[in-house]
């Protein structure tokens, strides 16, 4: 289990670190080299993130202890050691005359008498103070900023924490909000496939007031016919009814797991992503994994690959693109490590629906990181 947590992090911090997305790739890559501090490319990538020289030294040099044939590390180290630091200047102290040592002799019993003087030690215990004070008020601020070097960061990565990853654990209590029923009434959105189109073509029909002709009744009811013909084909070009048709298919345990979709708002004729199918799988049906499995289709229904699918959690984010995989596979394959409530799903380009709540764990247990999967698919669709 460990491994396999240990390569899913990797993974998704080599995602985080080619997305540019420095602060993430840190994040994850300090936790994959915490899971397993013998892995060569966890500090390959690791010292790549990183802004200081010595905690890119530090890296290479630890890949080197794990492996050194490795030759990105060589030469990783070698160009760092070429950048040589410009020398420290140590001050030398001045030598001091014959004279003036006989010069200062005298004042021996002078601080003599002073270290007999109360209000000196006074004055002495007062500046201590002063400065125990200053000392206390920057200790606090650094507290509460919080503070921290990059360095801080490496070193943090080789002491292993006895609660290594706590905040997976509480952001389950955004599984408050049980409110999500609403979420399958928000399926009525077809009813827009009453579309008012077909009321012009009724009304056509009796505007041609050709009945008063007594002789040729007949006819009449044939030249309705035409025209009801010509509205028709020129409905056919407006793609929005055939698009906005599409019903939603949602598990219905949905809701018992806290999940809720928040709709994108868009104008009429105005193209987005939406949702169209999701599901959910427990820990039996699932198998062991543990990821959010999003397939992104276009208006005709064919896979949308390269389109941008957003993954959002509470202190970051990640943009993974749609990659052409055959079935079963999915075009996009993002492994989750938080519980219920952690994370959000949307697609990027458009305006798009957004599915928020993600996250392991079942209605019986939320607060656990029981393996399940979520699958959903968004489809382009115009209002």
């Amino acid at each position: 289990m460990d491994k396999q947590s240990h390569d899913s992090v990797l993974a998704q911090g080599i995602a985080a670190a080619k997305a540019g997305d420095k602060s993430a790739a840190r994040r994850l890559l300090t936790r994959a080299v915490r899971l397993d501090p013998d892995s060569e490319a966890a500090w390959i990538w690791l010292s790549s993130v990183l802004d200081t020289t010595q905690g890119r030294a530090f890296c290479l040099q630890k890949v080197l202890a794990l492996n050194p044939q490795n030759l990105a590390a060589v030469k990783g180290l070698a160009a760092l050691n070429s950048t040589s630091p410009a020398p420290a200047l140590v001050a030398q102290p001045s030598p001091v005359a014959p004279a003036a040592r006989r010069e200062r002799a005298p004042t021996k019993p002078r601080m003599a008498g002073l270290l007999r003087r109360r209000r000196f030690w006074q004055a002495i215990v007062a500046c201590l103070a002063i400065v125990a004070l200053g000392l206390v008020g920057v200790l606090a601020y650094a507290a509460f900023n919080g503070a921290r070097a990059d360095s801080e960061d490496l070193l943090a990565a080789i002491a292993p924490s006895a609660t290594p990853w706590p905040r997976g654990t509480l952001r389950p209590t955004f599984t408050a909000t049980p409110t999500q029923t609403p979420v399958p009434t928000s399926t009525p959105t077809p009813t827009p496939t009453w579309t008012s189109t077909p009321t012009p073509t009724l009304t056509e029909p009796p505007t041609p007031t050709y009945t008063p002709v007594p002789s040729q009744t007949p006819r009449p009811t044939s030249q309705a016919r035409a025209r009801t013909t010509s509205p028709t084909a020129t409905s056919r070009p407006a793609p929005a009814p055939r698009t906005a048709s599409q019903p939603r298919s949602l598990d219905p345990r949905l809701p018992d797991l806290g999940i809720r979709i928040e709709p994108a708002f868009v104008g009429e004729g105005k193209p987005y992503w939406r949702l169209v199918k999701a599901g959910w799988t427990n820990e039996r049906e699932s198998g062991g994994k543990h990821s959010v499995y999003v397939e992104v289709l276009d208006a005709n229904g064919n896979l949308a690959v390269g389109k941008p699918v957003v993954v959002q959690w509470a202190d970051g984010s990640v943009i993974l693109p749609v990659e052409n995989k055959p079935p079963p596979d999915w075009g996009v394959n993002f492994p989750m490590y938080s519980t219920l409530g952690s994370y959000s799903v949307s697609v990027g380009g458009a305006p798009s629906d957004r599915v928020v709540g993600l996250g392991l764990g079942t209605p019986e247990s939320p607060h656990f990181t029981i393996h399940t999967c979520f699958y959903l698919t968004f489809r382009l669709t115009y209002r």
